[in-house]
């Protein structure tokens, strides 16, 4: 399906107002493991329902998935779940927050992580509510934008600050055929990708990806969803 959007800033940053009219948060939150994925494994066997999951959902959007990711997740795990929402377009933050009736432990920030500045809201959260790190840190379809814009050092850059903070990271990467329509979507906008031919994470960029979590960043796969309709398996990292 073609993604119909003149807004040249979206084509570029995939910041799509209509994105879930072709890419259904629904069918999405299917896919999502049970709660012993989520959870990490307790000497006790116990699970703390006296202390919150937190969540940090990078690139959020509009909220539609966030809502009912917290709300997946709500009915499977034995305590109250708090989401945390970061989108780099204040419209679709002002968007998920004004007209999306969201529960009271979904809130959202308009926060480019690359950016420290503007990251500092998110250590604000964190000190606020007395995290060293969040539970989950989940980045649903937006690799290929950060690598499309900040080169193959500043996807690792990405991968390793999120993977900092979270006991468990969540990660659903763009194959490499959909870099290619989105070069092709920006020059027929009159725009390119400066860095797209650099790029030395190419066809099998998912591989790298998986390659440098487990390699550089030590973490190990614990969970891999059936592909979506666009091909795109959300991968779990602990």
């Amino acid at each position: 399906m073609e993604i119909r959007n003149n807004d040249p800033g979206a084509v570029q940053y995939g910041n799509f107002f209509n994105y879930y009219q072709f890419s259904s948060a629904a069918e999405r939150v299917k896919l999502l493991p049970d709660a012993d994925i989520w959870l990490p494994a307790l000497e006790d066997g116990e699970c703390r329902r006296d202390k919150p999951y937190f969540i940090l959902d990078v690139g959020c959007n509009c909220g539609v998935l966030t809502q009912l990711m917290h709300k997946y997740l709500e009915e499977r795990l034995c305590r109250s779940v708090k989401v945390l929402g970061v989108d780099i377009d204040p419209r679709l933050i002002q968007r998920a927050t004004e007209e999306n009736e969201s529960p009271k432990d979904v809130s959202y920030a308009c926060v480019d992580v690359l950016d420290d500045g503007a990251f500092e809201s998110v250590k604000t959260y964190m000190e606020v509510n007395n995290l060293e790190k969040f539970d989950a840190i989940c980045c649903y379809s937006i690799t290929m934008w950060i690598h499309l814009n900040h080169h193959d050092q500043g996807l690792r850059f990405f991968l390793q600050k999120l993977s900092n903070l979270a006991e468990l990271l969540v990660v659903e990467p763009q194959p490499w055929k959909c870099y290619q329509k989105a070069e092709r979507r920006l020059k027929k906008a009159g725009e390119i990708f400066p860095l797209f031919l650099e790029l030395k994470w190419r066809s099998d960029v998912d591989l790298q990806i998986q390659k440098y979590l487990e390699d550089s960043l030590d973490r190990r796969k614990i969970f891999e969803s059936e592909p979506t309709k666009w091909q795109r398996k959300i991968c779990f990292y602990r």
